[in-house]
């Protein structure tokens, strides 16, 4: 597996063969959502939307605590929306929202609300169109986006293009090759290299290389953080979701609990918390909130 990919000059890896964009352009279209792939289910629990609303508040908060305070007049552009929990999220919060995606499947299941507020089809064409129209956006959301692309840098670029002066980006990328990854792997602890998922993803983030390439096309990074760690479950052969796949419903589970109680104490502790873990190379996703550099 590992010869599939090479670290780029940005200090992460790639895959060394990608997809074409007809091929990706297909099998997010057709398969992500209608065969019920990844991380997405046909129906949420009660907790898990709580969850989505805790994690969804507290990174709302790090954007008021960069930006101030401010509603009046606020535009959201969701790159690559999916469900649609960020835009309903911010629709609430009176924003004016704007989601991209290639299939309205996920949107029309969970957050059919916001169906009017998306546009479905190839998003570069999409993205195009924003850029000649000249729109501009104080908050643009790349969650679990950049990993899929062919070309990160270019959508760094254009999203450049899209943002108010002193707008934020914010990018949720998984984080991959990980010293803990990398040492449950070593030990024999997972029997596979679990995070490298093809054609699904090209690209494998790590802090430094995330950093790195956003700060080539001109963002610079204001907050990083990371999420739950839930890889640490993998140690314990009970909660090894990777060799045992049926006990990663539990092992979700068990973080949704932890983390929404985590929030009741304080969401400003526990972003805290998740910048430390971060610093530290923990976390199963990173986090990142940036501004352009002298806009």
């Amino acid at each position: 597996m590992f010869d599939k990919v090479f670290k780029n000059s940005f200090n992460f890896f790639e895959l060394k063969e990608k997809p074409s964009e007809e091929e990706l352009k297909n099998y997010y279209k057709n398969k992500y959502y209608q065969e019920n792939n990844g991380p997405y289910t046909i129906q949420y629990s009660d907790d898990e939307v709580t969850w989505f609303n805790n994690m969804l508040n507290r990174r709302y908060a790090i954007i008021n605590n960069i930006m101030g305070n401010k509603e009046a007049g606020m535009r959201f552009l969701d790159v690559g929306c999916g469900e649609g929990w960020a835009l309903g999220f911010f629709k609430r919060k009176k924003w004016e929202v704007l989601g991209l995606d290639f299939s309205d499947y996920g949107c029309k299941s969970h957050n059919p609300d916001c169906l009017s507020h998306l546009r479905v089809g190839n998003i570069y064409d999409t993205l195009t169109s924003l850029v000649i129209e000249k729109e501009k956006f104080d908050v643009i959301w790349l969650d679990n986006v950049l990993e899929h692309v062919l070309d990160p840098l270019s959508l760094l670029q254009v999203c450049k293009g899209l943002i108010k002066a002193q707008g934020v980006l914010v990018i949720e990328v998984p984080n991959d090759f990980s010293p803990l990854q990398q040492l449950l792997y070593n030990k024999g602890i997972v029997s596979k290299p679990f995070w490298v998922l093809i054609p699904d993803h090209i690209n494998y983030f790590n802090c430094e290389g995330l950093d790195a390439i956003c700060r080539s096309t001109g963002w610079e990074t204001r907050f990083l953080m990371s999420d739950f760690p839930i890889d640490l479950n993998l140690f314990n052969p009970n909660t090894n979701y990777v060799n045992e796949p049926t006990r990663g419903k539990s092992c979700h589970q068990a973080r949704i609990d932890i983390e929404n109680f985590l929030s009741l104490i304080s969401e400003t502790k526990l972003n805290n918390l998740y910048e430390v873990i971060a610093d530290m190379g923990l976390g199963r996703s990173i986090v990142s909130f940036l501004q352009v550099v002298n806009p």
